[in-house]
C-alpha cells in the first residue's frame, strides 16, 4: 500500500511532463532546475515505480486506441475478454510483471509471500458414535479372514474427516480387567471392522467437535490482482517483452524531481560513503529545502 500511494502522489506532477515535448533545451533546463550532479538514470534507478507510472498511462492509451478502433465489433469485445482472462491465467508472465520493480514494484520477495500456504486450524462436526465393545477382523498374508476380536471400552475412535461416519482408528482395551493391555488399530487393508449391527456395542451417540489442520493454498489478493490488469495489453499474449519495450520518457521522469521529488524530499542520487552516517530525512516537512541522498538500505539521509 506504502508504494502504491508513492504511485498516486507523483502521477499528477509526472503526467504533466509526460507527454510534452521540452521547449528548452535540455542541458540549459538540467544547468537550472537540477542539483549539479544530478543524473537522470540514477534517479530512476532510485525511483522505479516512475518508470510504473508512464508504462500505466502507455497502456491505458494504448488500450483505448485499440478498443476504439474495434468499437461496435463483438467478435474484438469477446477477444478482450478472452486476452484478460488468458493474462490473468499466465501465472509465470505475472510472476515476471509483479516483481519487476519498474513494473507492479512488488518485489520477489513479495511474491513468495503472497504464494506461501497459509497453515490454519480447521473446525468440523460429526455424530460420534461411543463404543463399549468394537468387533474387528484381521487378514493374514494369505488374506485368510481369521476369527472375530474385539476391543472394549473405554474405547476412543477416530474418524475420517472427509467422511465422518468412517471409523480410521481407534483404541481401547484388550478385556475388560483391570490388567487389561492397551490396544491400538488402525482399519487398513490387514484391519477392518465388522459392518451393521455386528460392529459392536454402542453405548451412545454424542456431537464431536473436531479440530483438524488444514493447508490452504497462497494466491494474489484481489486488490494487487485489479492492480495487475494496468499491465495488460488487449491485443497481445507476450505481454512482459511489449512492457519492456515501451519507449520511456526519461527526461519527463527528471523533471517530476523538480515539479514535486525536491519539495517532498525524494533522493536524488545514492550517497557518497562519507554520506552514510548522515541524519535520515524528517518525515512531513514541506516544502523541503534540503538536498537528500539514498543509502545502500534505501535509507533517505540529508546532504551536508
Amino acid at each position: 500500500m506504502k508504494l502504491l500511494n508513492k504511485f498516486l502522489i507523483s502521477a499528477a506532477a509526472l503526467s504533466m511532463v509526460a507527454c510534452s515535448s521540452m521547449s528548452v533545451d535540455e542541458d540549459e533546463a538540467v544547468a537550472g532546475n537540477f542539483p549539479d550532479d544530478f543524473d537522470k538514470a540514477v534517479y530512476i534507478q532510485l525511483h522505479p515505480e516512475l518508470v510504473s507510472l508512464q508504462v500505466r498511462d502507455y497502456v491505458s492509451d494504448y488500450n483505448t486506441g485499440v478498443k476504439d478502433a474495434a468499437a461496435g465489433n463483438a467478435a474484438a469485445k469477446d477477444g478482450f475478454t478472452a486476452d484478460e482472462n488468458a493474462f490473468l491465467e499466465d501465472t509465470a508472465s505475472l510472476h515476471k510483471i509483479y516483481a519487476d520493480m519498474t513494473l507492479a514494484g512488488f518485489g520477489e520477495d513479495k511474491w513468495q509471500e503472497a504464494w506461501a500456504p497459509i497453515e490454519k486450524d480447521s473446525l468440523y462436526f460429526h455424530t460420534a458414535q461411543v463404543f463399549t465393545v468394537l468387533n474387528y477382523k484381521e487378514v493374514s498374508a494369505e488374506g485368510d479372514t481369521s476369527e472375530l476380536k474385539k476391543i472394549f471400552g473405554p474405547i476412543t475412535v477416530t474418524y475420517d474427516t472427509e467422511d465422518t461416519t468412517k471409523i480410521v482408528s481407534a483404541k481401547g482395551k484388550s478385556d475388560t480387567t483391570e490388567t487389561a493391555e492397551d490396544v491400538s488399530l488402525t482399519f487398513s487393508e490387514t484391519v477392518f471392522l465388522m459392518t451393521g449391527k455386528q460392529m459392536g456395542t454402542t453405548k451412545t451417540d454424542t456431537t464431536s467437535i473436531d479440530t483438524i489442520p488444514v493447508s490452504i493454498p497462497g494466491s494474489i489478493s484481489k486488490v494487487n490482482m485489479n492492480f495487475l490488469k494496468n499491465f495488460n495489453f488487449v491485443d497481445t499474449n507476450d505481454d512482459y517483452a511489449k512492457l519492456k519495450a515501451i519507449p520511456l520518457d526519461s527526461m519527463a521522469i527528471a523533471y517530476q524531481y523538480v515539479m514535486f521529488g525536491k519539495d517532498h524530499g525524494w533522493a536524488y542520487r545514492k550517497c557518497k560513503d562519507s554520506e552514510k552516517n548522515n541524519e535520515p530525512k524528517v518525515d512531513d516537512v514541506y516544502p523541503d529545502t534540503k538536498l537528500y541522498c539514498a543509502d545502500d538500505a534505501g535509507t533517505v539521509r540529508e546532504i551536508k
